[in-house]
Parts: C-alpha cells; structure tokens; sequence
C-alpha cells in the first residue's frame, strides 16, 4: 500500500507540473512572418491568433478592412 501511496503523489505532483507548464506555454508568445516581412502573424503557445499584420502593398486601395 506504500508504493500506491508514493504513486499517487507523483500523480499529484505531475499534474501539477503540467498545468504550471500548459499556464506559462500560453503566456508564451510567436510571430511568424513571410514575403520578407509582409505578411506577420503572432500567436500565443495554445496556437491562438493574437494579432496578424499584412503590408498596405498587398491589398487593393479601401479593402483594408474586408
């Protein structure tokens, strides 16, 4: 019964490490690029959009906002 015991705790303890992990990976911050800078995006580490930017030269005149 000793070792279930010491196992359990370990379970504990693992799951605790995980949402410590899963809480920094989201604080966690990525920005991606291409067309040499054109076109960024950033996304935070659950793989959520946070802000996408597209270069001006890309789009037709007053299609911004489309």
């Amino acid at each position: 019964m000793k070792d279930m015991m010491g196992m359990m705790k370990q379970v504990g303890q693992m799951q605790a490490r995980m949402q410590q992990m899963q809480e920094e990976l989201s604080a966690t911050e990525v920005e991606g690029q291409s067309g040499a800078g054109l076109v960024r995006v950033m996304l935070n580490g659950k793989g959520e959009m946070k802000k996408i930017s597209i270069d001006e030269s890309l789009m037709k005149p007053g299609e911004a906002e489309i």
